[in-house]
């Protein structure tokens, strides 16, 4: 016998059945249903207190006018072929994964800010240099400052009353 035969034979039995109607008969008493609706002959209706009621209601009773077959629009052309999309989307995500590669094969960034500190301050004292003092940044602004207001252009006078 073949598999398909096998599962056909399956479904049929009256133990899938049953334990079919079990489950959903346990479904619908689990309370995640409200049982008057689901066993109902009724279409259904609007549930009153729904939000959205009245323009169901509304929209129900709606005469819409009907599409043709004709009126359906035909295909377009011109569209780029779904093969060359595929290879688009595929060159993509080979050059996505060339960047991740690379990326990865980078070495770490360096985050030993004291070896850092440490390097800077070496090459510093090899020239002779001596790192800024901590208040440089306000000293810098107050030598701003100061270079600003001396070079103000000079106040323009009043022009002098017309004379009569």
């Amino acid at each position: 016998m073949n598999d398909a035969s096998d599962l056909l034979r399956l479904f049929r039995s009256r133990a899938l059945a049953s334990a079919a109607t079990l489950l959903a008969v346990g479904g619908l008493v689990s309370g995640c249903t409200d049982l008057r609706e689901v066993l109902s002959l009724d279409p259904g209706g609007v549930t009153p207190t729904s939000p959205v009621a009245r323009q169901t209601v509304a929209a129900s009773r709606a005469s819409y006018p009907m599409p043709r077959l004709a009126d359906i629009p035909p295909v377009p052309t011109g569209l780029v072929p779904a093969a060359d999309i595929k290879g688009s989307v595929v060159r993509l995500v080979g050059d996505r994964r060339s960047v991740n590669a690379q990326i990865l094969a980078l070495p770490p960034a360096p985050t030993d800010t004291e070896r850092f500190v440490a390097g800077t301050r070496d090459v510093l004292d090899a020239r002779g240099l001596t790192p800024p003092p901590a208040d440089q940044p306000a000293r810098t602004e107050a030598f701003a400052s100061d270079i600003r207001s001396a070079l103000q252009p000079p106040a323009i006078p009043p022009e002098p009353p017309p004379h009569r």
